[in-house]
């Protein structure tokens, strides 16, 4: 059974000697007062008797009154005494008993009363009157007179610094007692056995009774593993007899001496909780709770240097951007986490699952070869497609997959990434919803790609855009009324490139928002030159959902109208029917329309054509698609779609221009019908602006 240990810090009173030492200094004062006044009432001679007695009882009066406080005038009085004494006495030696009792009781004070110098009165007082005692008086008592004195300023000097030292003592005890108590670190000092010897109130706080624990053992002052020995503290979790759990950093050190050991704890609890926090937030995607990308690629570099086979699967989801778009991020988020939800049921205990960021998973599967990798992402292509019900509305989630397989060891982590990447691409590409094993030429697909994209970047700063012009005729008159500005890559190394080369590279990179600035800034440059030349041209400019709906659209259509000073009835913008899909790019367009531009609804019939969108969004323009004008001599039944849209445009107080006219008799037949104008070879390809002239 441990032992009860003592409080924090000893209150290190003065030890029993010294304090049996300045019992007997009080005693002595005492007796020595009393005795030194007895002997000047029966043998003092002279009227200074009773006087030097009265200041002998003053004194012994101060020492009873004050006993914690010395003022001055107690030491002049004592001077006084000493001096007056040598004249009413017939010897010294009751005096020399009085020096020794007011000055050593002064001594054992210590320091606080000013010893040395308060103890100059008396001295002083005796030194003179030995010295009148010499000159007035017998001579025989000098020599026996002096060597006390100095016996006594040898010996109370002495008692002096031994009390001053012990009140040192005692002080640093209290501010050491102090400092402990207030402590936030819990301190134990145990013995040889492991018992406390001492403890401060925190550490009762944070350990039970009995020996402090390390990680290797029950009591860390047996440890043999280095937990007394190292310079750095160790943690080590503790379960308290009342329930309770804390992790400590303990700092155990030896004592030099006697086999104690002194233990320093603090409680880091919180900061551990805090780290495990922030290492599961590194750890884990905080959405979906699988793992982060940045963990993963530490997984897939562990699997890759076992030199097993390892096989990485990408997943990219096919319609999030739609869910996200239409329902809003709430939704988004809730489609997301049903599907990593199944894809991490589908993989198993086997695989690993990340989110590698926005619809981008991933599955680390150590040990699959691209069969076995190829049959799970089939697996989960299948737990995938039930229908999730969570949305408010039935839907099924489709996903584009990847494979990579590092059959051999050495890959590089950021290579096998890649390449699964790649095959994701090359997925997605083809239509979504299926999977695709990476092979070598896939890279040399994507490597051309990136050269693209990045000539495209290049041909945007540099200026290889150039425009080309179509001209748009009056079917009743033949005569041009307008154009439309057509943009061609004049490529190094590859010349002409038609936008079926490059917009799809160019909306899949962003480009396409400065392209298509820059192909507007041409466009009204041009206008404005053939208005100069006397011809009022309109021109029609193509601009994609995507540079509609971003935010500095509307601002760089205004700069473009400012800057060359084009009439806005004279600039037409051609979309399709895609921008119906898109809130933020309609909304763009009502607020075009309000500046006088004109908007032209291309390819019409085609896409996502509604009456109710035409009758909310009207249009100025209604474009007939060329494949139904090349269709024209093919069924009635297209003949009579055409009329239902000339009429539609009609209605609704448009304009119809049909595309693709390549036959006068194309041309006639639709200028018979009730369309007003029209484009096409019949009346001119694409060409150079100087082509045209008036």
């Amino acid at each position: 059974m441990a032992r009860p240990t003592r409080p924090p810090v000893d209150e290190a009173p003065p030890s029993a000697g010294l304090r049996r030492i300045m019992l007997l200094i009080k005693v002595f004062s005492w007796l020595s007062g009393a005795a030194f006044a007895f002997q000047l009432v029966y043998s003092g001679t002279g009227p200074l008797c009773f006087a030097v007695v009265a200041l002998v009882l003053v004194v012994v009066a101060t020492w009873l009154l004050l006993p914690d406080r010395d003022p001055w005038v107690v030491p002049l009085i004592e001077g006084l005494v000493a001096c007056g004494a040598f004249a009413v006495l017939p010897t010294s030696q009751p005096i020399v008993g009085f020096l020794f009792a007011v000055t050593v009781r002064r001594s054992s004070r210590g320091g606080e009363h000013r010893f040395p110098f308060k103890a100059l009165p008396v001295v002083v007082g005796y030194a003179l009157g030995l010295l009148g005692s010499m000159v007035f008086g017998s001579g025989s008592i000098t020599f026996g007179s002096v060597m006390p004195l100095a016996g006594l300023l040898v010996g109370t000097t002495a008692l002096y610094e031994v009390v001053r030292s012990a009140g040192l003592v005692r002080d640093a005890h209290r501010t050491v007692e102090a400092v402990v108590r207030a402590s936030p670190v819990g301190l134990v000092l145990v013995d040889a056995t492991g018992t406390p010897r001492l403890r401060n109130a925190r550490a009762n706080a944070l350990l039970d009774p009995g020996p402090v624990p390390c990680p290797h053992g029950p009591d860390v002052s047996r440890c043999e593993r280095g937990c007394r020995t190292d310079d750095d503290p160790y943690e080590v979790r503790v379960d308290r007899a009342d329930g309770t759990s804390r992790v400590l950093s303990v700092h155990a050190v030896s004592v030099e001496g006697p086999d104690h050991t002194v233990i320093a704890a603090v409680d880091v609890s919180k900061r551990r909780q805090l780290e495990d926090a922030l290492r599961t937030r590194a750890e884990r995607d905080e959405l979906t709770g699988l793992v982060s990308r940045a963990h993963f690629l530490h997984l897939v570099d562990e699997a890759l240097r076992t030199g097993e086979v390892v096989g990485l699967l990408v997943l990219d989801l096919d319609q999030f951007k739609e869910v996200n778009d239409t329902e809003g991020h709430e939704a988004g988020d809730r489609y997301l986490v049903s599907a990593a939800e199944r894809i991490n049921r589908a993989a198993g205990p086997v695989a690993t699952v990340a989110r590698l960021g926005g619809d981008e998973f991933a599955v680390l599967a150590p040990g699959h070869d691209v069969r076995e990798a190829a049959r799970l992402a089939t697996h989960i292509l299948t737990e995938l497609g039930r229908p999730l019900t969570g949305m408010g509305y039935e839907v099924v989630v489709r996903a584009s997959v990847g494979i990579s397989v590092a059959a051999e060891p050495g890959m590089p982590t950021a290579v096998l990434l890649r390449d699964a990447d790649t095959a994701m691409y090359v997925a997605k590409r083809e239509g979504g919803a299926r999977i695709r094993v990476f092979r070598r030429e896939m890279g040399e697909r994507l490597l051309a790609r990136q050269r693209d994209k990045a000539d495209l970047r290049v041909a945007v700063d540099e200026g290889q855009l150039v425009l080309h012009y179509q001209p748009i005729v009056d079917l009743a008159t033949s005569a041009v009324t307008g154009f439309e500005a057509l943009v061609r890559w004049q490529r190094p190394g590859h010349g002409l490139l038609g936008p079926g080369a490059f917009i799809d590279l160019a909306e899949e990179t962003g480009l396409i928002v400065p392209l298509g600035n820059r192909v507007l800034v041409g466009a009204c440059e041009q206008a404005v030159r053939w208005h100069t030349q006397g011809r009022m041209l309109g021109v029609t400019v193509n601009v994609s959902t995507r540079q509609l709906s971003s935010a500095s659209f509307l601002t760089s259509l205004d700069r473009a109208l400012a800057t060359t000073g084009l009439p806005p009835a004279r600039l037409t913008l051609e979309v399709t029917e895609s921008v119906w899909a898109d809130e933020s790019a309609m909304k763009a367009l009502m607020e075009v329309r309000g500046t006088g531009v004109r908007v032209a609804l291309d390819d019409f019939g085609t896409g996502y054509s509604s009456l109710s969108y035409l009758q909310r969004y009207p249009f100025d323009v209604v474009k007939i698609d060329k494949s139904f004008t090349w269709a024209l001599g093919d069924t009635a039944r297209t003949a009579g779609v055409v009329r239902c849209i000339i009429d539609l445009a009609e209605v609704l107080g448009a304009h119809t221009v049909a595309e693709g006219i390549e036959t006068p008799a194309q041309a006639a037949w639709l200028r018979d019908a009730g369309c007003a104008f029209a484009q096409g070879y019949l009346f001119g390809r694409p060409d150079l602006p100087d082509k045209w002239p008036a």
